[in-house]
């Protein structure tokens, strides 16, 4: 379908290569012409396509959390063994890595994550065990500024997110997780 949409345009000599599937994931991170590719497949089926991305000599710019988080132990040898950088492009990492800019390796004693304290800041446990379940659902899945989706907007309102910041924090500026606060 989407092949004769495209022959419909009618634009001469115009005849792109259509992939899909990882298969297809695998062939545009790996695209010769490419020196960086932007990686932000959500959940852990960016893995691949950045592994190899990767082994291809392709340098990373990171637009997700999963891909670091899940992987770390096998992109963390692999950036050095390939020689290619990662450049953290989504939120609070790429302003910690643009603050970073000219510290030299090892400069850095200490990264300190932000976080507003969650939806349930203000809850005491015994005022969270006594509120109707369906409240606190509720609360826990709508965020006051942004539609995250689901799974975002909660780890968001628990703190989960920040969790998993600082697991991102680790492989990206190999700082000693007691060292990420």
């Amino acid at each position: 379908e989407l092949k004769a949409g495209v022959a419909a345009l009618g634009i001469s000599g115009y005849s792109p290569e259509m992939l899909g599937g990882v298969d297809g994931q695998i062939a545009v991170a790996s695209y010769a012409a490419a020196t960086t590719v932007v990686t932000g497949i959500a959940g852990c089926a960016g893995l691949i396509p950045t592994v190899e991305a990767i082994k291809a000599g392709k340098n990373i710019a990171l637009a997700n959390k999963e891909t670091i988080i899940a992987g770390g132990p096998v992109l963390a040898p692999l950036f050095k063994e390939y020689g290619v950088d990662i450049l953290p492009v989504d939120c609070e990492h790429s302003a910690i890595f643009q603050c970073l800019q000219g510290v030299p390796k090892g400069g850095v004693k200490k990264i300190f994550l932000t976080g507003s304290g969650g939806t349930f800041r203000d809850m005491s446990i015994e005022e969270m065990k006594a509120e109707d379940p369906e409240v606190l659902r509720q609360r826990s899945t709508t965020h006051p500024n942004w539609d995250l989706g689901a799974k975002t907007t909660v780890d968001s309102s628990t703190m989960m997110n920040k969790g998993l910041e600082v697991i991102e924090a680790h492989w990206l500026y190999g700082i000693d997780y007691d060292n990420i606060e």
